[in-house]
């Protein structure tokens, strides 16, 4: 006969693990241990600062006393009771920092999706009843809906479901999410690119100066990253503020815009991060931050195409360049997301009243976006967006301004430029816009090569070589028909580019060494197997390409470092060139510039260009 007086009426409950270890009595409740980590953090990170903090900041704390803010009462009942985030931020404001917490566990997170998709359903579900079962056990009611605060602390409240608070995205942001998930951690699968509303006038008043733990971000990306950003840069002339123009208006706008300063940061630990000053965590927590920054719904719809957030999302425009994510089949790449969303901005800020402030940027832009396609990875679509709603800027708008205080009728060169830079602008201009057109031609052909799986009539081959040969054509006619002989001398002739202005030589420089990568892309890149096609003339074109090749040797062997601009040329130039001393020159100026942009894309194109050189390309 079995003892049963063991399971009636005894009300025993049953000790925990670590209960019965230490013959301890169990209470059935939590006890959260809150210790102060910070000189342990301190000690392993030196970039980490309390100075300042409300909460981590001693002399702070004391300062503020109970740490009510003025003519702010408490009129919300207890701090267990509240059910969302901004009660809850209402209620901490009007108590000394460090009274109220809130405390997340793991199996907080179980809901999401990106925790979901890598988590054991039975055990997700195994975890759960049980934390069910023990807070069921405790007897502490749940206050509001998905979380539960302990008896023992009524200002300690537990998330039993963490809600993410990020801006919802839309539109081709999920796709990109998706791609970025499935090579980057996890949590950055949660970041939107849609601009969140902003409200402008909660900091339209005088900028004080505060003491950030981020000022050697903005002093790297003032020195460093604005040469790099706006191009060309400006002589040293008395009168005439150097570099001035685009980082003071970036840092004026970053204080009215604080997710611009987040970008600014972001890109600036980004770079930092190549040679061990910074981390890539602190550069991706200020990517999140310059596009999930705190709004508030009170904002208008202009604030989203406002100046700080064209030019935040610029930012991450070239941050996103910077760090290329591969996309999944279908998938879209996230720089590609920031361009769309550049479009939608400009084409809404084209209605506003008086010209675009920053056309200069507008044409940055317009240049990455022919760089991309012409390697294969866009196509184009904002430069062709600005062509068909005629917003392509006036070339004397294509440089950066001289001053940020510029009038309207101000002249926008130097005296030293005016007679010579206009000419220079629209020969670059049109020489950016025809190179634009060889390599939408060239997608559109690579397009069709892939469609018909290999299978390719003699009539197509003749129509992409004849198109070939017409694109070649209108490069050279422009070039002839708008080189300033005037100035330059003879079109045969090499020009003296030092007696040129710095700018002006700066951009026919530039200008030069895309037209020679243009002629050379044409005869050997629109289509596959281009190069290896006979042409009526192959002895004459070889010799001419030969020659070409080493006019982008000679050009980029006088450039500065910053010059990004160079890159693309040397690469075509080491790849068309059928002499080894050329293709090695090449290579060795590629190394050159290596270590001198932001990112490390220069390094990626020297790794393919050796690996072309070898034969693996």
């Amino acid at each position: 006969m079995q003892d049963r007086r063991g399971d009636e009426g005894d009300e025993q409950h049953p000790r925990c693990g670590p209960c019965t270890r230490l013959n301890r009595e169990c209470d059935w409740d939590h006890r959260w241990n809150f210790n102060d980590a910070t000189t342990t953090t301190q000690g392993k990170y030196s970039n980490i600062s309390t100075a300042g903090n409300a909460v981590w900041d001693p002399t702070v704390r004391q300062g503020h006393g109970s740490g009510s803010l003025p003519g702010e009462l408490d009129a919300l009942p207890e701090f267990a009771t509240l059910t969302n985030d901004e009660d809850r931020e209402t209620k901490a404001r009007t108590s000394r920092p460090g009274t109220y917490g809130v405390v997340v566990t793991p199996e907080s997170f179980y809901d999401l999706p990106e925790y979901a998709a890598h988590s054991p359903q039975e055990s997700r579900r195994m975890s759960g009843a049980s934390s069910s079962s023990a807070r069921g056990a405790r007897g502490s009611g749940r206050p509001g809906l998905g979380r539960s605060n302990t008896a023992s602390d009524p200002t300690v409240v537990v998330l039993d479901k963490f809600e993410d608070a990020s801006p919802v995205s839309t539109g081709p942001l999920s796709a990109a999410t998706e791609s970025r998930r499935s090579s980057f951690p996890e949590a950055l699968g949660q970041l939107s690119i849609t601009t969140p509303p902003y409200n402008a006038s909660i900091s339209t008043g005088p900028h004080t100066p505060q003491v950030r733990s981020d000022d050697h971000l903005i002093a790297h990306f003032r020195r460093y990253i604005v040469p790099r950003l706006a191009q060309p840069q400006q002589e040293s002339i008395p009168g005439f503020p150097s570099q001035g123009s685009t980082r003071d208006v970036l840092e004026f706008e970053a204080t009215r815009f604080p997710p611009l300063h987040h970008a600014m940061c972001a890109i600036s630990a980004l770079n930092l991060s190549h040679n061990g000053q910074s981390s890539l965590e602190e550069a991706l927590q200020h990517y999140h931050q310059a596009l999930a920054a705190s709004a508030t719904p009170r904002s208008s719809p202009p604030d989203l195409f406002s100046d700080g957030s064209f030019l935040r999302h610029f930012l991450l425009l070239v941050y996103d360049i910077c760090i290329p994510m591969q996309s999944d089949d279908g998938g879209t790449a996230l720089w590609a997301v920031h361009l769309n969303q550049l479009t939608r901005i400009a084409i809404e800020r084209r209605d506003s009243p008086g010209n675009e402030r920053y056309a200069y940027t507008l044409w940055s832009i317009c240049e990455l976006d022919v760089y991309a396609c012409l390697l294969g990875s866009g196509n184009c679509d904002f430069l062709r967006t600005m062509m068909s709603h005629n917003m392509i800027p006036p070339f004397e708008k294509t440089i950066p301004g001289l001053s940020t205080t510029q009038t309207p009728n101000a002249s926008a060169f130097l005296p030293s430029e005016a007679n010579i830079f206009p000419s220079i602008l629209h020969l670059s201009q049109g020489i950016l816009l025809r190179t634009a057109k060889l390599a939408q031609t060239a997608q559109t052909f690579r397009h069709e090569h892939t469609s018909s799986k290999g299978s390719i009539a003699p009539a197509t081959w003749a129509r992409w070589q004849s198109t070939a040969a017409q694109l070649q054509s209108e490069l050279h006619t422009f070039w002839q028909q708008s080189y300033p002989s005037h100035i330059l001398g003879p079109v045969t002739t090499e020009p003296n580019t030092s007696l040129l202005p710095e700018r002006v030589a700066s951009v026919f420089t530039t200008t030069t060494l895309l037209y020679h990568a243009a002629i050379l892309y044409a005869r050997t890149s629109l289509f596959p197997t281009q190069r290896t096609l006979p042409s009526y003339a192959q002895n004459s074109l070889s010799t001419d390409s030969e020659a070409r090749v080493r006019s982008i040797l000679a050009l980029t062997a006088t450039q500065p470092p910053s010059n990004r601009k160079s890159v693309f040329p040397l690469f075509i130039a080491g790849v068309v060139s059928l002499e080894p001393e050329s293709k090695r020159r090449a290579l060795e100026l590629v190394r050159g510039f290596e270590g001198s942009g932001i990112g490390q894309n220069t390094y990626r194109t020297g790794r393919l260009l050796e690996a072309e050189a070898r034969g693996e390309g």
